[in-house]
């Protein structure tokens, strides 16, 4: 999440052509009918499409959890009270990176009714005008592959970034941005109808000013609740906003194995947080009177490949 400046136009490296929808099962691009047997083709289409005992799913919609994938990690919030402390750790001390104006306590994060709460306050701490909260999963769960899903309500306020997000465990590349950075979900307050998810290596990133990303216009009221999903396997990523494809990487073959364009072949774990302010959520300005702020999770799952499969 250690972002100067704001995610570049959206990205798809070594793709070598622009994305476009294809139906699942079929050629990308729709069919190619062949000179003299395109309407005997397009026939047989319609007549299996027809046949077919429900409707075709798009390649761009969320594929759901893979017939082969467990239940790795799941929080549900189901308990009133502050996080689970054999899942999370809360984190504590000024936020570090990115000009940010937030002190993290566990004093801002509980769950409520079903929901995990990260709350941030106008109030000094140390040297810091706000107070907020950032969760991770470090010393309790990390995975290398897998899907993500996670249901979420966003704050609405100029000057407010929140993060679902994703850190390498194993640094075997080196430090931020060599070992890459998977960003699930981040928003910004001042752009409230809009989510992006960025991907970060040491070639492509936010400092170079081409970090893989896309965004995406969010419906329904402002704050409802949105879902979210992250699909990794050893060949690329692809995320998803409420079963529509957000951002996609599919490097390559010959370059998978080279860490600078492709570090996600080791365990990542969770973060969570709501920053106030910085380089990207500061960008317009802090609404000071709209605090307090909430960022609201319903649920975190996480499936990985069943290993007896």
């Amino acid at each position: 999440l250690q972002q100067p400046k704001p995610p570049a136009a959206a990205l798809w490296y070594d793709r070598g052509i622009p994305h476009t929808p294809c139906l699942h099962g079929f050629v990308r691009g729709g069919l190619r009918a062949q000179e003299g047997r395109s309407m005997r083709w397009m026939k047989l289409f319609v007549t299996i499409l027809l046949a077919l005992p429900a409707p075709l799913a798009f390649a761009d919609d969320d594929p759901g959890v893979p017939d082969d994938y467990v239940l790795a990690f799941a929080d549900e919030f189901s308990q009133d009270g502050p996080p689970d402390p054999s899942l999370w750790t809360l984190e504590e001390g000024p936020a570090r990176h990115n000009d940010e104006q937030e002190y993290y306590t566990a004093e801002n994060a509980w769950v409520e009714d079903g929901c995990l709460v990260i709350e941030a306050r106008r109030e000094s701490r140390e040297d810091m005008d706000y107070t907020s909260a950032r969760l991770n999963t470090e010393e309790h769960f990390s995975f290398c592959y897998g899907r993500l899903e996670a249901r979420i309500a966003l704050p609405q306020a100029c000057g407010t970034w929140s993060a679902l997000w994703l850190l390498p465990s194993d640094t075997r590349y080196g430090g931020w941005l060599a070992s890459g950075e998977i960003d699930v979900m981040e928003h910004v307050g001042y752009d409230p109808e809009r989510v992006h998810s960025p991907l970060h290596t040491e070639k492509y990133n936010s400092v170079n000013g081409n970090a893989i990303t896309n965004s995406a216009l969010l419906e329904g009221e402002p704050g409802a609740f949105h879902e979210f999903v992250l699909m990794w396997d050893e060949q690329g990523i692809d995320s998803y906003v409420d079963g529509e494809l957000l951002t996609e990487y599919h490097p390559k073959r010959k370059h998978l194995d080279n860490p600078e364009r492709w570090p996600f072949q080791v365990p990542f774990h969770l973060v969570v947080n709501l920053a106030v302010g910085g380089f990207w959520g500061g960008h317009e300005g802090i609404d000071e009177d709209a605090f307090p702020q909430r960022l609201l999770i319903d649920y975190i799952r996480v499936y990985t490949p069943d290993p007896d499969a």
